[in-house]
């Protein structure tokens, strides 16, 4: 077994989750699909809930919670989330499996640390994730609507990271969203577009960062070719190098 494990397993409006192994430790980013769901994409990779020690979440939005109440009704997996968060998932997870932090905060499970970071999204609190473990540095940031010198430059000591590339402008500008949606999904609240993740994945790749899994694409307003193209164009220009490839929306996909 590979020493160190991170898949997507569901990227994407219809749920996210992200699967994380670091020697003997598992866990969980976010829980955005059935259990059973869930339990299918983990035996892909050969595990399943049982070996999870713990699951992060980055928001309380559906799609990265909706298989919380049932995992933690039959699993009681511990669950970690800034204060804002926390306070909306009491519905779903009894109190006793809740673990609040603050967003800054450093997080360790078993062999894994995680270092907390807000992201500029439109919920209670949301964060993203820098892992480490056995001195490398791994990244998880989605959900937000603007760049961010001070989290390009957390990610900039990663080795790899799984970044969002939500939506293509044009595309949304000129799809069936109502306008109030795309106004929300545009704002510096909303999700990070091709341009911006373009823009983002070149400054971590003239630093440490060599691989990226483009995240939470909209299946409306986006595709996987055109949001690789964008990134891959962005990086030739400033003749950089990286390896780049698109999470699939429904199975697992490998960052490392």
């Amino acid at each position: 077994m590979e020493d160190v494990k991170i898949y997507t397993l569901f990227s994407g409006s219809s749920g996210n989750s992200c699967y994380v192994s670091c020697g003997d430790t598992e866990i969980l980013i976010d829980a955005g699909k059935s259990m059973r769901a869930t339990e299918e994409a983990l035996s892909l990779l050969g595990t399943s809930l049982k070996n999870i020690k713990a699951i992060f979440v980055t928001h309380e939005h559906s799609d990265h919670i909706k298989g919380l109440k049932m995992i933690s009704k039959y699993h009681r997996i511990p669950v970690y989330a800034a204060r804002g968060t926390a306070e909306m998932l009491i519905n779903d997870v009894p109190d006793s499996l809740i673990n609040v932090y603050k967003a800054g905060d450093l997080l360790e499970i078993g062999n894994i640390k995680l270092l907390s970071f807000e992201t500029p999204h439109d919920s209670r609190m949301s964060t993203g994730y820098i892992i480490e473990y056995n001195g490398r540095r791994f990244g998880y940031a989605t959900d937000m609507g603007m760049l961010s010198r001070r989290i390009a430059d957390m990610l900039a000591e990663c080795e790899a990271a799984i970044v969002e590339s939500n939506y293509d402008l044009d595309m949304l500008r000129n799809g069936p969203y109502p306008y109030v949606l795309k106004r929300r999904i545009e704002s510096n609240t909303g999700h990070l577009d091709n341009c911006d993740c373009a823009r983002l994945v070149s400054y971590l790749a003239s630093h440490s960062t060599k691989r990226f899994l483009l995240a939470h694409l909209s299946a409306e307003n986006n595709t996987p070719e055109v949001a690789l193209k964008t990134v891959k164009e962005y990086l030739e220009c400033k003749c950089l190098c990286a390896d780049v490839s698109v999470a699939d929306r429904c199975c697992p996909t490998r960052l490392i």
